[in-house]
């Protein structure tokens, strides 16, 4: 890795527990069966993120097997924040496949994952998400997508899906049902909770159709995750820079993409 970056977050466990989070891969691989518009598009991509170095590794695939091989090195949990796809082709869910066969990982989802306006010619119809997420499930059905929590040492290790720029109520529900169980409670998303995308009445993905109820479910997770104190703090990613900021009180987090080489080391204490 060009660079790990290493954060401790002390809450007075008796044995540190050591993640690793991996965001914005963005693979850029297709099939011949793929759609001819990604076909055409991905190629362009790969002058983004695939970055040629003076060292190995030199694609973003070489990039993701590296991250996740130093996660088992570091004994730590991998936790993937989303992006890892550029698009959801065959090409790219059949080396996101290849890359963690085998591997204990958690895995929430971001906006690429989701088929994404990218070109012209390219069409969202009102169901794309919907779609999107049934595909993503039924190519991944070890994951819970939506919501996953995982206990280790006494902290409560959460994805929480904010992909399309909010929390579903099937994630809001999950969510408070681990508030009660009274643990100190980390949460990993795609979208920084500083993102002032959130909770708008005119998100950024405009084919999605909200309601106001969605909103409020929406704004009454990102509430508790602010102001919470069984809430430590959150780590995300899709800005591709470092955003270590306190707001509202609390510390959080924002990891730059790993085609850049970088993947974060959080160590609680």
């Amino acid at each position: 890795m060009q660079n790990i970056l290493h954060t401790v977050i002390g809450i007075g466990l008796e044995k540190p527990v050591k993640l690793l989070q991996i965001t914005d891969v963005h693979l850029t691989y297709f099939r011949e069966d793929d759609l001819p518009e990604h076909k055409e598009l991905l190629p362009k991509r790969v002058t983004t993120f695939h970055k040629v170095r003076e060292y190995p590794p030199r694609t973003t695939e070489e990039y993701l097997t590296k991250a996740l091989d130093l996660a088992k090195e570091l004994d730590a949990l991998p936790i993937l924040t989303g992006d890892i796809m550029d698009l959801p082709t065959r090409g790219n869910i059949e080396v996101f496949r290849r890359v963690i066969a085998g591997r204990d990982l958690m895995f929430t989802p971001g906006g690429h994952e989701y088929q994404r306006v990218f070109v012209r010619t390219m069409e969202e119809p009102d169901d794309y998400a919907a779609k999107s997420h049934a595909k993503l499930a039924e190519e991944f059905p070890e994951f819970d997508l939506d919501f996953d929590s995982r206990v280790i040492g006494g902290v409560n290790i959460i994805t929480a899906n904010n992909a399309l720029d909010y929390y579903n109520a099937y994630t809001v529900r999950r969510f408070e049902e681990e508030l009660e169980r009274g643990l100190p409670i980390i949460v990993f998303s795609h979208d920084p909770i500083q993102d002032k995308l959130l909770n708008l009445n005119e998100p950024y993905h405009p084919n999605i159709r909200l309601t106001p109820e969605d909103y409020a479910v929406s704004a009454r997770m990102r509430e508790a995750i602010l102001h919470d104190p069984r809430v430590v703090t959150t780590f995300a990613g899709h800005w591709h820079k470092q955003c270590d900021e306190e707001v509202e009180g609390k510390m959080h987090y924002v990891t730059p993409g790993l085609f850049f080489g970088i993947c974060r080391l959080i160590e609680i204490r």
